[in-house]
């Protein structure tokens, strides 16, 4: 069975991603105890699009850019992807900083809720914020001109026939 990396499936694989990234930026990607000594501190969640803001604004670029894949142009089609590409790979990069480094990316958070700027806490990272980082690898990139559906039609506009055998 031959299977084609066609521009419909690019943009599926690319929206479906960005998505997965914009529903993960709603759930709780951290959650913060305050240790505190006399005033009683309810939990702190966080939510991805606290913990890493640039996400939501990178998956919805994702999600245009990969709808935009169905109807660029040759020239466009690469840019378009490069962008898509770049704004994964962002992605990515939010989403394991927020691996790494939880207590920064609540910050402002719990800063905003104890009024302090620093504060003994434990903090503890779900599994969302690795879910960001799996969507952003989906990743929309076109192989060549033949990926795309709409590449019959610009060959016929070329003078070329489609269906005669390359070599």
């Amino acid at each position: 069975m031959k299977q084609k990396l066609t521009a419909r499936n690019l943009a599926f694989l690319g929206a479906l991603g960005a998505v997965i990234v914009l529903w993960s930026a709603t759930r709780t990607w951290i959650t913060v105890d305050v240790a505190s000594g006399t005033v009683q501190i309810p939990q702190i969640v966080v939510d991805g699009a606290s913990a890493a803001a640039a996400t939501t604004a990178l998956s919805i670029a994702v999600l245009a850019g990969s709808l935009a894949l169905l109807i660029a142009g040759k020239i466009s089609r690469y840019i378009i992807a490069a962008i898509c590409l770049l704004a994964g790979i962002a992605i990515i990069a939010a989403g394991a900083a927020t691996l790494a480094d939880p207590q920064a990316a609540a910050f402002t958070a719990v800063s905003t809720a104890t009024g302090l700027a620093q504060n003994a806490a434990q903090y503890s990272v779900s599994a969302w914020p690795a879910v960001a980082v799996a969507a952003g690898k989906t990743a929309v990139e076109p192989k060549d001109a033949s990926s795309r559906n709409i590449s019959s039609w610009e060959q016929l506009s070329d003078g070329e026939d489609p269906t005669a055998d390359r070599r």
